[in-house]
């Protein structure tokens, strides 16, 4: 599924009939938040689909944190929407910042896009408890290179190849 906004194409699916689909998986579904204006409705297609446990929210910028703690969604799992700094990251004042910027804000990790990760980034979030979800990786030789440096998520629009990849990842 997209987010990105349609005016001729109708190859999307209504979110209901994605979510009848895969009410009987153990899918875990990522919900990219552009607007937070849904997400209480969301959440009420969350309960009556039975998957909220399975369920966690990206695109969450820092200036709608509130709105994510005020809304129905307030007890799901969020990644907060940030671009980390690929040469800060080597520094300790830095590093604090970054993770007393999760610790305040709830969130469960970064969510960047993949040309801001990096391993030094992954292995502090990793040890300090926290995830890493990167976007939008679409090609053989970035999945290759973000699966080296160990995302908790990974946000595409070939989920195909990815699979392909990551069942073909140390052969």
């Amino acid at each position: 599924m997209s987010h990105d906004i349609v005016v001729t194409n109708n190859d999307g699916v209504e979110l209901e009939k994605a979510f009848e689909l895969l009410r009987d998986t153990e899918i875990m579904i990522n919900l990219d938040i552009k607007e937070t204006r849904v997400l209480n409705p969301l959440y009420q297609l969350l309960i009556d689909y039975n998957l909220v446990e399975r369920s966690f929210l990206t695109g969450i910028e820092t200036i709608n944190v509130n709105a994510v703690k005020e809304s129905d969604c307030a007890n799901m799992d969020y990644y907060l929407n940030y671009m980390p700094s690929r040469t800060k990251i080597f520094f300790d004042e830095y590093r604090v910042k970054l993770i007393d910027l999760l610790e305040e804000t709830g969130a469960i990790g970064i969510n960047c896009n993949y040309k801001y990760a990096s391993a030094q980034l992954s292995s502090l979030l990793h040890k300090k408890g926290y995830k890493l979800s990167v976007w939008t990786i679409d090609t053989e030789r970035t999945a290759k290179k973000m699966l080296a440096i160990k995302p908790d998520n990974i946000t595409t629009k070939k989920p195909d190849m990815i699979v392909k990849v990551i069942q073909n990842w140390g052969k």
